[in-house]
């Protein structure tokens, strides 16, 4: 049986209503709660005691457009990691791009199949139960007193704190995958690592951590504010970007762009006697995709790649 995930479908189509719900109650879910305007799904979800797990959103619709709705569901704080699934007619690659540039977390193009449906929703089940238990171990762990709220390993692809131009690890994931399925290819990959991440993550806190990644990932964005991009954090101080073009990528001009922007941080490092980040990246990656694991390769070939670099510039220094 499906999880027990409480839905917010918003659509301005009564007819798109009575057939999500039928279907999802073919699938064994609960009907979802429908409303036809982004005004009245925001009222809703602006309620701090506001049980919904997940939300479905259309793009298209009277007043306020689904775009917007994300971005200002994003904005309140116990929704800042709830998923919302994209289900809307537009399938061009502007709007494809707006809505993960948002905060979306996948996104479905219509007519909606029944297996391709209760796949995703599947995927926003483990989403949002994977929320709640985080959630309830953060209450338990501050309510201990003497540890952490925020706690993760290393090589976790955690959220960093807000920034409009980054979204989460998982949300560039699902972007590819939407891109691969609408048969969009042009785009490229290419990842960022912090040198030294592994002992800045053993020497600061939790909190102190998420903001240094949080200014490199500020940096990164601003030296590419010349292309079309969504940027993650994909967890062991790495970055990874997808680029909206396949030409290729000058490396080194980025990471010296990037550099150029974290300068303006070095007074604040020296003040908290912390190293001024170092930012190498890697050679571009470009792909066509069309199953879910090719989505997953090119990303680790972008990581491998950066990897590479470095394993190999630590080697010409140490010489």
């Amino acid at each position: 049986m499906p999880a027990k995930t409480r839905y917010l479908a918003v659509d301005d189509d009564p007819a798109f209503h009575l057939v999500l719900t039928q279907l999802m109650m073919m699938l064994g879910y609960a009907a979802p709660v429908c409303v036809s305007s982004a005004a009245e799904a925001l009222a809703l979800l602006a309620d701090p005691q506001a049980e919904f797990d997940a939300v479905l959103l259309d793009i298209q619709m009277p007043g306020m457009n689904g775009i917007e709705a994300c971005q200002r569901m994003r904005a309140m704080p116990h929704h800042r990691d709830t998923p919302v699934m994209m289900i809307t007619t537009m399938n061009g690659r502007d709007y494809v791009d707006q809505a993960f540039a948002v905060g979306a977390t996948d996104y479905l193009t219509k007519p909606i199949h029944r297996l391709e449906l209760q796949a995703r929703l599947g995927m926003l089940d483990r989403l949002a139960a994977e929320r709640k238990r985080s959630r309830s171990l953060l209450y338990a762990m501050d309510a201990m007193g003497d540890l952490p709220g925020v706690d993760f390993d290393f090589e976790d692809a955690v959220s960093l704190p807000k920034s409009e131009m980054l979204i989460d690890y998982l949300g560039l994931e699902n972007h590819l995958l939407t891109l691969s399925r609408l048969r969009l290819y042009a785009h490229t990959a290419i990842a960022f690592q912090v040198t030294g991440a592994s002992g800045l993550f053993n020497r600061l806190n939790r909190l102190e951590y998420l903001d240094y990644m949080a200014d490199v990932g500020a940096a990164i964005a601003a030296a590419l504010k010349s292309q079309t991009f969504l940027l993650a954090y994909a967890g062991s101080g790495e970055f990874v970007c997808v680029l909206n073009r396949t030409q290729p990528v000058d490396a080194l001009q980025i990471e010296q762009d990037i550099a150029t922007e974290l300068a303006a941080f070095e007074p604040i490092y020296a003040k908290l006697n912390l190293p001024l980040p170092v930012v190498r990246a890697g050679t571009g990656v470009s792909s066509g995709l069309f199953f879910p694991s090719a989505v997953k390769t090119m990303l680790r070939r972008a990581r491998m790649a950066v990897r590479g670099q470095n394993w190999m510039l630590s080697q010409v220094m140490a010489g």
